[in-house]
């Protein structure tokens, strides 16, 4: 596929790129001055590092948390350089090499890099559909073994969109009070609900019964992936947290990866990244309808119940392999879609869309798609 995609590229054919993911280079409107000039503070010629991060930046992510009705204290915090240094970071802290952790398939890859490059084994629970994605319980309690130290869920989930209900992490963190790990929660696209629905988990970061590590930073919150911020939530039984926080606190004291510029300016970028936020979400919602306009009824292919997050999942005919059909209609159409095994989706039928894409390129790479596969 990626040779394919770099001769189209030479030869200057077109190419109607439905998997871009990169805000920054979707037509988003920036608040390019103000953010520029927030991060143009003097303080930050001087270097006068804490391990768990700047207080005025732990600060404003706690009056982030507040504003959803949520109880963060700064204290909880430790921020890191992304959300994925924030997982290796807690891989680090509860796992030693060939302890393993529970992680969502299908799902994006990530997990599975990060875990290898810290001596981690991943051990899957699956995800279903039947009309709505639910995660299966069993194959989560059958994946648990003696080294197992944590289950990872992405709220909502990558790429199938599906939020986590309240009712399924109390069972969760019963589950995993009984056989003592702790839980995960990757909340970066918690901000993208795609539908109301009174039972979605709004967020992790009030979790009491276990300890839990709530993942999240400005890359997706904020649409500024180039300015690098995340952060950990550690909240749980008090002891549990308290030992957890001192271990985190040195691991972060070992790398200080976190730039001055960005602490400082933290407070005016969450600022800002509401108006940015609130562009994607309309961009989010708008190709979504779209493209459930243009899949009738009729259509050889379905979409999928997604609630949040930027992408969509296509249910296509199992005719051809995912990767046939993405390598054909990529050299037929011009159009880029992910296959789904990209996202270890266990079965062949699936091609992943990003709803990030431009609305008029989406809209011609969508009736293209769809045109080749009822054709196909």
């Amino acid at each position: 596929m990626s040779r394919l995609l770099e001769q189209r590229r030479r030869g200057c054919k077109p190419i109607l790129d439905l998997t871009i993911s990169n805000p920054t280079e979707c037509d988003i409107s920036y608040p390019g001055e103000e953010i520029l000039s927030a991060l143009a503070n003097r303080r930050a010629l001087r270097y006068t590092p804490d391990p768990r991060g700047i207080v005025s930046a732990r600060q404003a992510i706690a009056g982030y948390y507040a504003g959803k009705g949520i109880n963060v204290d700064p204290s909880q915090l430790v921020l890191t350089a992304s959300t994925s240094e924030g997982c290796s970071f807690v891989f680090k802290l509860l796992c030693n090499p060939g302890d393993s952790v529970l992680v969502p398939v299908p799902s994006y890859p990530l997990f599975e890099f990060l875990a290898q490059t810290n001596d981690v084994i991943t051990v899957p629970y699956t995800l279903h559909y039947d009309g709505e994605w639910h995660i299966d319980m069993d194959s989560m309690k059958k994946g648990i073994t003696q080294e197992s130290k944590a289950i990872v869920i992405v709220n909502p989930h990558n790429p199938t969109g599906m939020f986590l209900k309240r009712g399924r992490l109390k069972e969760i963190c019963q589950l995993a009070e009984e056989r003592g790990l702790a839980v995960i929660v990757d909340e970066v696209f918690a901000d993208y609900p795609l539908a109301e629905d009174s039972e979605r988990l709004i967020s992790s970061s009030s979790e009491s019964r276990v300890l839990t590590f709530t993942l999240n930073g400005i890359s997706k919150l904020a649409g500024l992936p180039q300015l690098k911020l995340g952060w950990i939530v550690v909240s749980g039984e008090s002891l549990a947290c308290e030992e957890a926080l001192a271990r985190l606190e040195l691991i972060a004291d070992t790398f200080l990866s976190v730039n001055t510029p960005v602490q400082l300016a933290l407070p005016e970028l969450l600022r800002c990244g509401a108006k940015v936020r609130s562009q994607i979400q309309s961009r989010v919602r708008a190709n979504l309808d779209s493209l459930r306009n243009f899949v009738t009824p009729g259509s050889a292919c379905s979409v999928l119940k997604c609630e949040g997050g930027w992408y969509a999942v296509l249910r296509v005919p199992r005719t051809r392999t995912d990767e046939e059909w993405a390598m054909q209609l990529l050299d037929s159409t011009g159009v880029f879609v992910h296959p789904g095994y990209f996202f270890d989706f266990p079965e062949e039928g699936y091609l992943v869309l990003s709803l990030l894409t431009a609305p008029e390129t989406f809209a011609l790479g969508v009736q293209e798609l769809i045109r080749f596969i009822q054709t196909g």
